[in-house]
């Protein structure tokens, strides 16, 4: 009974998990709402899903990742967020996203990249 919770509960698909680790944008864009807003290195977009994906393919041929791990994931109201690290060859940075349940599917609506800070939660072992 307590494995059923643990499923239930995880916030990012395994999928999107290795897309982002592998800095592919375009895998990524498979679990982006429609239109989605966005702040990357301070920069801060709302933008379309397809708009979306090009803006994080700059940013990945500028910083290419060599992994991602999630840190912390959990849910508000009708929300659910996560927390990861994202490192790269240019150094390691906080990914953070947010959820909507949408036709069955969970899609981000929230998507933000900043560089890592020395206050960061280690990643889940």
């Amino acid at each position: 009974m307590l494995v059923l919770p643990q499923v239930l509960g995880q916030t990012v698909p395994k999928g999107l998990i290795g897309a982002i680790g592998n800095g592919d944008a375009s895998a990524m864009s498979a679990w982006f709402h429609q239109s989605l807003e966005m702040v990357i290195l301070e920069e801060e977009y709302e933008t379309s899903k397809n708009q979306a994906s090009r803006i994080l393919e700059n940013f990945f041929k500028k910083h290419k990742p060599t992994g991602f791990s999630i840190s912390f994931e959990g849910s508000k109201e009708e929300s659910k967020y996560a927390i990861g690290t994202l490192t790269t060859t240019n150094g390691n940075f906080r990914v953070n996203m947010f959820f909507l349940n949408k036709e069955g599917k969970r899609l981000i609506y929230y998507l933000s990249i900043e560089k890592e800070s020395h206050y960061e939660l280690p990643p889940r072992t």
